[in-house]
């Protein structure tokens, strides 16, 4: 069996215990082995302190399998991303740790412009842990050469926007960029579509200052009262790489995650006249009733599985995918982009919502959700579900169908759902319940958590 490096979005963590520069000497080996010495390779870098260390060694390990490296220097996930689709790059990779804290750092890899695929990753993990690599004789040692590709990804992006939508006539928004290495793309996207634009914790530095580098609502706090003290109409936040998009409105509300997909759904639908939104099996059957509204349909994958679902012969039909945080707009490329969430987040706002948040989210329902986890030890989680469907789809009424995708998730005939699953990362087992109503919300979530301490119980 496969020793696993890569989680859900990539290889993250501690850049003492897991992402250090030992590992990322290997993996820029294994790429250039699974690129058989053969190729350019474009790096980007985030902005947290190890960047420089983990970009040594990871160009070091390129460089030895005879592939070339063009330095991206620090960009965001979504530009590096995009370096993947020039003709003559043959993959890219970004140094980063997304949302994680200033401690760890991580790698992400791309081809064509999206994310390797699991095949993919094994074929790195076992050459990392077999250190099974190219090694180039000393006269076809790769070269190194530097590339600012800035203004080549908001060109792409911008042709992107403005066939969606129009220029702003001085629309007041906020950004907070959360000192990660969207600083300079963001405003200056949104200042070419005609926005007047103001932002904060806006200068790159990868001790997060302003803030965690996670846009939720726990590390808004500044954003959401300065939204709600001047008058902005709308608010956008990143996390450390630009993949993720956090929304509030003009009186400092978060906007939950499942509304803003539904925005970015029905646009797409609505343009494309169906088709298929291809999101994660955590999200709120919002979407359903949105995009089905729309005359479109909606898959659910498990979380970190959008990009296998994209590669098949099925993806050429997906109009939009999506994770909470995370669109991906195919017309433009088939990576994670904030960046461009946020101007077209930004166009809807001011044509459709007349330059109001608030209005624009008027015509996305808001359901109450709950997320919650109860501790599940690793040894007991392989037996955990099973058991949880066998007892928990009978105490349901009106169940609708049984989706076994990355857990046990039951929709209902009214709306609701229940998504029990375990973590692939910690001794936890999540729950996830929708519903039109707190009272349904409520009743589910009882029964739910019920029957996984019943469960609990039984196992340990």
């Amino acid at each position: 069996m496969t020793q696993k490096l890569f989680g859900t979005s990539g290889i993250r963590g501690s850049i003492i215990e897991k992402s250090t520069p030992d590992l990322a000497l290997g993996l820029g080996r294994a790429l250039g082995s699974f690129l058989d010495g053969k190729g350019v390779v474009g790096v980007g870098i985030d902005a947290r302190t190890s960047r420089e260390m983990l970009r040594g060694a990871l160009v070091g390990g390129l460089l030895s399998t005879g592939v070339h490296v063009v330095d991206l220097g620090i960009a965001p996930m979504p530009t590096v991303a995009y370096y993947s689709t020039i003709e003559e790059i043959s993959s890219s990779i970004i140094i980063t740790a997304s949302h994680n804290p200033p401690t760890d750092n991580g790698f992400k890899f791309f081809v064509s412009g999206r994310e390797f695929i699991r095949s993919e990753e094994e074929f790195l993990e076992n050459s990392v842990f077999n250190k099974e690599y190219k090694v180039a004789p000393w006269d076809e040692i790769g070269q190194i050469s530097k590339k600012n590709i800035k203004m080549d990804y908001l060109c792409k992006v911008e042709e992107f926007l403005l066939s969606r939508g129009g220029v702003s006539k001085g629309t007041k928004v906020l950004v907070d960029l959360a000192n990660g290495a969207a600083t300079d793309y963001t405003p200056e996207l949104l200042g070419n579509l005609g926005f007047s634009v103001t932002t904060m914790n806006s200068h790159q530095d990868g001790h997060f200052p302003g803030r965690p580098a996670e846009p939720s609502p726990r590390n808004l706090g500044d954003a959401m009262k300065m939204a709600a003290e001047s008058d902005f109409a709308v608010t956008m936040c990143h996390d450390g790489d630009g993949d993720r998009l956090a929304v509030i409105d003009e009186e400092g509300e978060f906007i939950d995650q499942n509304r803003v997909i539904a925005v970015f759904a029905r646009d797409e639908v609505e343009r494309k006249e169906g088709g298929i939104v291809l999101t994660s099996i955590d999200t709120s059957s919002v979407i359903d009733e949105i995009v089905n509204s729309a005359g479109g349909s909606v898959v659910r994958v498990p979380l970190g599985s959008l990009q296998e679902f994209l590669a098949t012969k099925k993806g050429k039909d997906v109009i939009l995918a999506s994770e909470p945080w995370k669109p991906i707009f195919t017309e433009l490329g088939w990576w994670m982009d904030g960046i461009t969430g946020a101007g077209r987040f930004a166009q809807l706002v001011d044509e459709l919502g007349d330059g109001s948040c608030i209005k624009l989210m008027k015509t996305i329902p808001k359901y109450p959700i709950l997320r919650d986890f109860v501790p599940c030890p690793d040894r007991i989680k392989q037996s955990f579900l099973p058991r949880v469907k066998e007892l928990l789809v009978p105490e349901i009424t009106g169940v609708e169908q049984v989706l076994e995708v990355d857990g046990i998730r039951i929709e209902n005939k009214d709306g609701s759902y229940v998504l029990v699953r375990v973590s692939g990362t910690e001794p936890k087992a999540r729950v996830y319940v929708g519903a039109k109503t707190q009272q349904t919300v409520d009743t589910l979530a009882a029964t739910a958590k019920k029957v996984m301490a019943q469960v609990l119980d039984e196992l340990q």
